[in-house]
């Protein structure tokens, strides 16, 4: 089932991220900061930002993420290699002083897996700036 959230949906608030998840969001404004972000991240961080980027609002799982962003999971648990890849994003979100410009939510108990999402306004500041780049 896809789940799309509205820019008001009170979920963007009850995500599993804690530190580097709160914090001053992306806005308007943050043009600029938001290409500098672009330009440090980790080839993978990138692809899979790209593809969150590409479908704002929704929640998309980790085996998602692998298939469609990284080619695939390389025998590595998908909720393991996503979470590594983003990691990646640190060195950016440090230098940011925003937050992470991505949510996630750990699966239902008996699930496997985290999804991830991009709130739409903070993927419309991604996006444009990389129009002006």
């Amino acid at each position: 089932m896809t789940v799309y959230l509205a820019e008001d949906n009170e979920r963007w608030g009850k995500h599993s991220g804690e530190a580097g998840h709160s914090g001053t969001e992306w806005g308007p404004a943050d043009l600029q900061r938001a290409a500098v972000f672009l330009g440090e991240l980790s080839p993978q961080a990138m692809q899979v930002f790209e593809y969150l980027l590409r479908n704002p609002g929704r929640e998309i799982h980790c085996t998602e993420l692998v298939d469609e962003a990284l080619c695939g999971a390389d025998g590595v648990d998908p909720a393991r290699r996503v979470a590594g890849v983003l990691s990646g994003m640190s060195r950016a979100h440090d230098n940011s002083e925003r937050r992470y410009p991505f949510v996630w939510w750990e699966a239902p108990q008996g699930r496997a897996g985290a999804t991830y999402a991009v709130r739409p306004s903070v993927a419309a500041v991604f996006l444009a700036a990389r129009l002006g780049r």
